[in-house]
């Protein structure tokens, strides 16, 4: 799991340490990874290769844009030269649930465990992020609160514009159900319906009449996961929630979700997570507590 083996870095956002970051990286025939509290916007300007989170693998080419979710650890293995820009924003800046209607990119851009993170930019389109992401990135080395806003400003307009690219080219629907085709379409319902409950992908074979290996072939056909991985990120996605915005027993969580204690589900959190529920609810509920960088 990559989780498990790349450093989990937690920051606080404050002036001490910005809440949104922008760097450059290259990398040749090489390794990049990454594992923190952040939002992640990865953009490919260079190279090919593979892009790979614990539950997920796909390629990467230029001018394609990947975006994680807090806590995901991924990694980039380059095949030659690749370069790329990361944007990394702290939820205590910009949280994507309160900002949902102005924005639109929770459940198209992140939290969505249907969609590949990828999002294939067009040529026209190219200049105008570019731009964006040049604004911020100047803006970011000043100290004022003017400042602070206007960065605020161009990252909502940037995520506004990346949200409606992946919209209009069909990589996600509105409704994502009604774009597949039967079993895909079928395999969603079940998951969404029983996912709580049910973690084994002979459930679903079964309830499709289909054998675990067809399953698990469509499955990452349309989805770049296995069934495995799409019942996981489900619950990992609903666990974080609670956590996050419940006071919810972390045994009662637990039991919700279809775990028959809470140390399983503890385990099965931490894997994916890097802290356990415990830890992972203190953390943020100390890091958000009491700040937001725009009001």
């Amino acid at each position: 799991m990559l989780s498990n083996h790349i450093q989990l870095n937690i920051q606080k956002a404050s002036k001490e340490s910005t809440p949104i970051l922008i760097s450059t990286i290259e990398i040749e025939n090489n390794d990049w990874q990454l594992h923190s509290n952040y939002f992640a916007i990865v953009w490919i300007h260079e190279g090919k290769g593979i892009v790979e989170t614990d539950l997920m693998k796909t390629t990467y080419s230029e001018n394609q844009i990947f975006c994680f979710n807090t806590y995901q650890a991924f990694a980039l293995h380059s095949k030659g030269k690749t370069t790329a820009s990361i944007l990394l924003f702290h939820a205590n800046f910009f949280c994507i649930e309160t900002y949902h209607h102005q924005v639109g990119c929770n459940g198209v851009l992140f939290n969505n465990s249907y969609d590949t993170p990828k999002i294939v930019l067009p040529e026209t389109d190219k200049t105008e992020l570019a731009i964006l992401l040049d604004n911020i990135r100047k803006e970011i080395k000043e100290d004022e609160l003017a400042s602070n806003e206007l960065v605020f400003s161009y990252l909502k307009i940037f995520l506004i514009k990346l949200t409606r690219i992946k919209s209009e080219k069909g990589v996600i629907q509105k409704d994502t159900v009604s774009a597949l085709s039967d079993y895909p379409k079928d395999l969603v319902i079940l998951i969404n319906e029983n996912f709580k409950k049910e973690h084994s992908p002979a459930f679903y074979a079964n309830a499709l009449n289909i054998t675990v290996k067809t399953l698990s072939k469509t499955s990452k056909k349309h989805f770049q996961k296995t069934i495995s991985g799409l019942i996981h990120e489900k619950l990992i996605l609903k666990a974080k929630w609670e956590l996050l915005h419940t006071n919810t027993p972390i045994k009662s969580i637990a039991n919700d979700l279809g775990f028959k204690d809470e140390y399983y589900f503890s385990r099965f959190f931490k894997k994916h997570i890097g802290l356990s529920p415990k830890h992972f609810r203190e953390e943020e509920w100390s890091i958000r507590k009491g700040f937001l960088s725009i009001p």
